[in-house]
């Protein structure tokens, strides 16, 4: 069985063969352009021709890639333009003088070819013969040079307009993701001090249920220690860690307290990023819950095609002796800057506060998250 090759990288290239095309045509045009005098001219005239093209074309290929790779990114990076347009006149007069002296070689034979020559072939008038290559000569020097200058600086800018935008956004996607983390360890203190609190109601009131109640704490804080360090977690745990949530919160109400918490829909192959519900069940049982009174608390939790809808909806009792009012919380300020920043333009949520209700309505498209 014959070893498999791999062709080398810069072949798999599409730049490489870009520049190789390119100055292959750069060769090609100027030969294709003088065939009709080639016709009328000796073989060693042409051949001559041919290597001292060669020759004058490998000198503004370098010119090319000397301003692609240097002059310009230096320009760019110093501002220092006197410099630069000094580096410019030196290198066209290494063009004009390499151009002049391979031309010097045939310069006669050409002299007396083009004088005597006939019809269109005739390039100069009686009397005229000693000034090739002359002014025409130096001008068409002067625009390929202008020609080759300006590419490779309009590549060179494009290029670094590029890296600076590549940078930039990798600043801010680093910047984003240290944001998101921070955003994090934010809500893990904040729903770990709550759920204390309700532990430690239960065991003031003696309740068989605290021992229950920590293990629920505990599977849900191994969730959240070895799961959410993920980018994103599966949507399948993240409702089964919210169901344990909801079941631990239930512990603590009395008979009157009511809690509807429903799931329905295909989430099994979804990801999201992880702790967007809690913060609002903490909320709705934070101030939907009255100590004597009935209350109610609704969760939903539906996905169909690639939408999710999350539905929390409770009363609102004014139960917070620090004046806090219900949404104004710091889990809920937090999950809300998660979604702007991890969701952008792909989720809607909806926040209604009336006097007596507290309705959350949030919607992510899963197929861009």
């Amino acid at each position: 069985m014959f070893p498999k090759i791999t062709p080398p990288h810069f072949l798999l290239n599409y730049r490489f063969w870009l520049h190789v095309t390119g100055w292959l045509a750069f060769f090609a045009s100027p030969l294709i352009l003088s065939i009709p005098i080639f016709n009328h001219l000796p073989q060693y005239y042409i051949n001559y021709l041919f290597i001292t093209r060669v020759i004058f074309n490998s000198l503004l290929i370098g010119i090319f890639y000397l301003n692609l790779l240097h002059l310009t990114p230096q320009l760019l990076l110093t501002r220092n333009s006197l410099r630069f347009f000094l580096y410019l006149a030196l290198l066209f007069f290494l063009v004009v003088l390499l151009d002049h002296l391979l031309l010097l070689g045939i310069k006669d034979d050409l002299q007396m070819y083009f004088a005597n020559a006939e019809g269109p072939h005739r390039l100069f008038k009686k009397g005229q013969e000693n000034t090739f290559p002359g002014p025409p000569q130096f001008f068409a020097n002067l625009v390929l040079f202008a020609l080759i200058v300006l590419s490779s600086s309009l590549w060179a800018v494009l290029a670094d307009r590029l890296r600076q935008q590549e940078f930039s956004q990798q600043i801010q996607y680093e910047k984003t993701s240290a944001e998101l983390a921070v955003l994090r360890l934010q809500i893990s203190p904040h729903f770990l001090f709550n759920t204390l609190n309700n532990i430690r109601w239960l065991t003031r009131i003696k309740s068989d249920q605290a021992e229950t109640s920590i293990m629920e704490l505990s599977e849900i804080l191994r969730y959240m220690l070895y799961q959410v360090a993920h980018h994103q977690v599966n949507l399948h745990d993240e409702i089964t860690n919210l169901k344990k949530y909801v079941n631990l919160q239930k512990l603590r109400i009395h008979s009157k307290a009511e809690v509807d918490f429903s799931y329905d829909g295909y989430y099994q192959d979804f990801k999201i990023e992880p702790l967007l519900f809690i913060p609002f069940v903490e909320n709705a049982f934070k101030f939907g819950i009255h100590p004597e009174e009935p209350s109610k608390i609704s969760i939903y939790l539906i996905v169909k095609s690639y939408e999710l809808l999350f539905i929390c909806e409770n009363q609102c009792f004014d139960l917070a002796s620090d004046g806090q009012v219900p949404g104004s919380g710091l889990g809920l300020l937090n999950v809300k800057r998660r979604l702007e920043l991890h969701y952008p333009q792909t989720h809607s949520l909806s926040i209604l506060h009336e006097k007596s209700h507290f309705f959350v309505e949030l919607k992510i498209n899963l197929r861009h998250g």
